[in-house]
């Protein structure tokens, strides 16, 4: 049983109508909105394999964001916690896809690779092992039935 339960509401609002009357599944668009009070709107569309707008966030690239924001979260949290100071944080995610026989998919992996900066220099192994501590406490990363592998980078400013 949990000490605490936090809840999280998000509408999405389909907007690929375009006037048809939903018969067809060529005509609609792969188009929505993602709405939260007081935040802006995210727009979103299916990935470009699969009708999509390209220009839009679809779900694969929202999942594969929530990973790395979430990671990075508790990274940053970790570091101040121990007083070792950031001087910069970026990280170049990837996700892994795989289609199935049965037009089913199902992401396989994440690999995340930070790359962070430090204010002086620090022991690299005890800054990487927080990426792994904060890998393990990520809900995200704790969420999903695939592997969220982390390859840090860390460097020091001289």
């Amino acid at each position: 049983m949990p000490d605490r339960t936090h809840r999280y509401q998000v509408s999405l609002l389909w907007t690929g109508n375009g006037g048809h009357d939903g018969a067809s599944r060529q005509a609609p668009q792969r188009s929505y909105e993602l709405h939260c009070p007081g935040r802006p709107v995210i727009d979103g569309s299916a990935a470009p394999a699969f009708r999509g707008d390209a220009q839009k966030w679809n779900p694969e690239k929202l999942l594969l964001g929530a990973l790395c924001a979430d990671h990075q979260l508790w990274f940053i949290h970790l570091c101040t916690a121990m007083g070792i100071g950031i001087l910069s944080y970026a990280d170049h995610a990837e996700a892994v896809l795989d289609e199935f026989e049965d037009g089913s998919f199902s992401f396989t992996q994440v690999i995340l690779r930070p790359h962070t900066a430090l204010f002086t220099p620090h022991d690299t192994q005890q800054v990487i092992d927080l990426h792994q501590d904060a890998a393990m406490r990520s809900c995200i990363a704790r969420s999903v039935s695939f592997p969220v592998l982390c390859e840090p980078r860390v460097t020091s400013a001289q």
